[in-house]
């Protein structure tokens, strides 16, 4: 393959392809700008997912982070370590616990959130009133159809929701 072929291919990404590629030049914007503190990336993912959705099964939080039952258990571990979730039983079922967040665990979350959100807000200031709303809708509408695809169980959003 010589320069210009490949130049070529590389010119011709396709939509996916280029849409992914700015997803994780966002990905990294967020990583350099917030700091997680004590907690990695997927346990924040998670603890955030928990205050979301508490009281919330392991199962459930699984399925939604996307991640296998273990390694969902090891993460639940750690933000039980933390004082971030506590484990209560399920009252349809004791053989289940719920998790939900403790009051450090929301707190923390309001604070991630809101240094992320920080950034998201600087960055739709600089744009023009239609092409905030496009892009709020657009995001939450591809964001959807992912998840649904993923996980077709998890029921998406509504584009009102949140927007």
């Amino acid at each position: 393959m010589d320069e210009t072929s490949g130049a070529a291919s590389v010119a011709t990404l396709s939509e996916a392809a280029a849409i992914h590629r700015d997803l994780i030049r966002i990905g990294r914007a967020i990583r350099a700008r917030s700091d997680a503190g004590p907690l990695s990336p997927g346990q924040l993912s998670a603890l955030w997912t928990i205050a979301q959705n508490a009281p919330i099964r392991a199962t459930e939080l699984a399925t939604r982070e996307s991640v296998a039952g273990p390694t969902m258990s090891r993460v639940v571990a750690c933000l039980e370590q933390s004082g971030m979730v506590t484990r209560t039983t399920d009252p349809h079922d004791g053989r289940v616990s719920l998790l939900t967040p403790t009051a450090t665990g929301y707190q923390y979350v309001r604070g991630a959130t809101s240094r992320k959100s920080d950034l998201f807000e600087e960055a739709l200031d600089r744009l023009e009133p239609a092409d905030r709303i496009a892009v709020t809708r657009s995001m939450r509408l591809l964001a959807d159809t992912v998840c649904e695809l993923d996980h077709p169980s998890t029921a998406p959003h509504t584009a009102e929701e949140g927007a």
